[in-house]
């Protein structure tokens, strides 16, 4: 009995660490994805042609983001995919771990922006801790990607998503040949602090290199110009659409397609 007994406390010590107690802990699997997959991407050439995949909104969708990561798996000429927010349902640890385990899977570099649905419960101490900082800039070549949170409604539409002071600091630097937005909240919805979405388009133009804002939540996918100034915003579909959005840069100029898997 007693020799039993050290032996079932170290089974019980081990398991503790591998259950889950309650879906709103904060445990990642992973961490600094983004950080590492950054640091991937800029270990390569950068082209001057090149191809990207942004898709988003995989919420609860385990199965179709498997047939995403191996479709793109199956590509040769993709550079790397944005995520462009809704990886979650609910915000919950185990859902988190679940969308990690699967995009490490995928061959090229991947960035992930955060989303409305990742700020329930303790969603958006998971995304940090998994993903990192929610707003934050990256460069391939002589193109610029300015990554933001404006999931205003999560906080009230308190005035501090999304960061305009910092969104105002990136767009003031010229020397990027193009400039891409990536957030998931448009600035047409609803869930956007429409108090400040006119100083929100008004921004986004006020740099030239500014080429298109790309988003999601709204499970459909569809390009426009709302503000009829020339800035184009496409919103992605979702995982249960099985779509995605290929973006072409070549120079300054750039193509669109919808495509299926």
């Amino acid at each position: 009995m007693y020799r039993i007994l050290p032996v079932m406390t170290a089974i019980l010590l081990f398991s503790c660490k591998n259950i889950m107690f309650h879906p709103e802990e904060v445990r990642p699997n992973a961490k600094n994805l983004n950080a590492i997959n950054l640091q991937k991407l800029q270990s390569l050439t950068p082209k001057a042609s090149f191809k990207f995949i942004m898709t988003g909104d995989t919420q609860e969708f385990y199965d179709e983001l498997e047939d995403f990561v191996a479709h793109v798996n199956s590509l040769n000429d993709i550079s790397f995919v944005l995520l462009n927010g809704d990886l979650v349902e609910f915000g919950w640890n185990n859902e988190y771990n679940w969308v990690a385990d699967r995009l490490a899977k995928l061959k090229v570099p991947y960035i992930a922006t955060i989303g409305n649905h990742d700020m329930l419960a303790n969603g958006r101490e998971m995304y940090k801790l998994m993903f990192g900082q929610e707003n934050f800039v990256f460069n391939y070549g002589t193109s610029r990607f300015i990554c933001l949170n404006t999931n205003s409604r999560e906080t009230a539409f308190d005035g501090s998503i999304p960061d305009m002071n910092w969104l105002s600091d990136q767009l003031k630097d010229t020397t990027p040949q193009n400039i891409f937005i990536l957030s998931h909240v448009p600035p047409f919805s609803d869930d956007f602090n429409r108090s400040i979405e006119y100083n929100f388009r008004v921004l986004l133009r006020s740099n030239l290199r500014t080429r298109l804002s790309l988003h999601g939540h709204e499970h459909k996918y569809h390009v426009e110009q709302p503000y009829g100034d020339g800035l184009e915003y496409l919103v992605a579909g979702s995982g249960e659409q099985r779509n995605y959005a290929l973006i072409t840069v070549d120079g300054s100029n750039y193509s669109l397609e919808e495509k299926f898997y």
